[in-house]
């Protein structure tokens, strides 16, 4: 009887230990990684975020709507991206005719000074102070409107454009009128990268 003992203290050692996990198991109830762990793990790559980018050009159009008012014109030519394009929009049925069009409307830096008060007219002032969610549309990166499309060049391509558009009535002319800002997003802001309304620019 003596000689069992060594067989059932063997059996025993190995019954407790199929009963123990290695210690380089995990458990299946572990947390699961967070997003931004997730973002850094190789093949994760860093999630688009377009709440991000709404973020940025709220603040940027919050920004730009206070210099606007002000006609405070140093700093609305820092929140534009040059040249500005000003035609009026157009088509899929006149894009033939917009090579032309399209850089007659186009203004740089050094013709902001000349044409500004024609953007910045007093009634387009005083629409900039209203805030109305259903004048502000979002404009997705790759979009094939060949008015847009044009617009990316020089923005992010990657990042929506956001367009406010505000339709009003023009006293001067006792007719109703309407006006757009574009803006795209260039480095970690927004700018304004384009302008069209009923009346060109030049």
């Amino acid at each position: 009887m003596k000689n069992l003992r060594y067989p059932a203290i063997i059996l025993c050692s190995i019954i407790t230990s199929c009963g123990q996990p290695e210690p380089n198991q995990t458990s299946q109830t572990a947390t699961p990684p967070a997003e931004d762990t997730i973002a850094q793990m190789p093949g994760g790559g860093p999630r688009p975020n377009s709440s991000t980018n709404e973020q940025l050009f709220r603040t940027a159009l919050s920004s730009f709507r206070t210099a606007a008012t002000a006609g405070d014109y140093a700093t609305l030519g820092k929140m534009i991206r040059f040249p500005l394009q000003t035609a009026p929009k157009w088509s899929r049925d006149n894009v033939p005719t917009t090579d032309s069009d399209s850089a007659a409307g186009q203004v740089s830096e050094m013709q902001f000074a000349r044409f500004r008060d024609k953007i910045f007219t007093p009634d387009v002032k005083a629409e900039l102070e209203k805030e109305i969610q259903s004048d502000i549309r979002e404009i997705p990166a790759g979009a094939e409107d060949d008015y847009y499309r044009r617009l990316f060049p020089g923005v992010d391509s990657a990042a929506p454009l956001y367009e406010v558009y505000h339709p009003y009535i023009d006293k001067s002319r006792n007719a109703e009128s309407w006006f757009a800002f574009i803006f795209g997003k260039v480095g970690t802001t927004y700018k304004v990268t384009g302008f069209h309304s009923k009346w060109p620019v030049q």
